[in-house]
């Protein structure tokens, strides 16, 4: 996590002293909110809505189309009234991946709607259990059950608005819905990201 805050405050650093008359195609974004549980049935019942951050880059391909390519970290806490006085058990998402991003062009609105779709690489782990005395061979037990870490591919589309706020600074919300091939059902959540995009 020490390493994510530190590369969003280089980013953020490096974009405020650019030249903002200087046209790029280039762009930063970073972000982050709340994350939804949606599926399977055990996730959406057994972990609490999470929070995650956000960091990307993006290369304008063509004026109204952008290929943008981000790390993200979701977690997710487990629901307290399962396992009374243990904690841990948290559901950790990394990811990394590519998205393409499509500006819908409304000059005269005031703000810039967009959609976007992509595909990546989701790494997916528990965190270990501890719990007070007492709780020893009930803690032990869960990290032995414990699934192993997964790296599986994901995909993810969504849609959101920028407005802009300065000559290269926009803020932007979007929505999206993730999906995680795991084996059988697909682990699906929800993301709502609030962010400033650089340029």
């Amino acid at each position: 996590m020490k390493k994510f805050l530190l590369t969003l405050i280089v980013l953020i650093g490096f974009a405020l002293s650019a030249n903002a008359q200087v046209p790029t195609p280039f762009s930063f974004y970073a972000g982050g909110a709340v994350s939804m549980p949606a599926s399977p049935e055990g996730f959406d019942a057994g972990w609490k809505t999470g929070w995650h951050g956000m960091l990307g880059a993006g290369y304008k391909v063509m004026p109204s189309f952008q290929l943008m390519g981000k790390a993200e970290y979701h977690t997710f806490g487990l629901e307290s009234d399962i396992l009374a006085g243990i904690e841990g058990g948290d559901y950790n998402v990394m990811m990394f991946g590519a998205d393409g991003r499509f500006n819908i062009n409304m000059p005269a609105a005031p703000v810039a709607p967009f959609v976007f779709g992509g595909v990546g690489l989701a790494n997916m782990k528990l965190s270990e259990f501890s719990g007070p005395a007492g709780t020893e061979l009930a803690t032990a037990l869960l990290n032995a059950t414990s699934p192993e870490d997964q790296n599986k591919m994901y995909y993810n589309v969504g849609a959101g608005f920028e407005l802009k706020t300065g000559p290269s600074l926009k803020l932007f919300a979007q929505v999206r819905y993730v999906g995680i091939q795991t084996e059988g059902e697909s682990t699906a959540f929800i993301p709502i990201t609030l962010g400033v995009r650089f340029f």
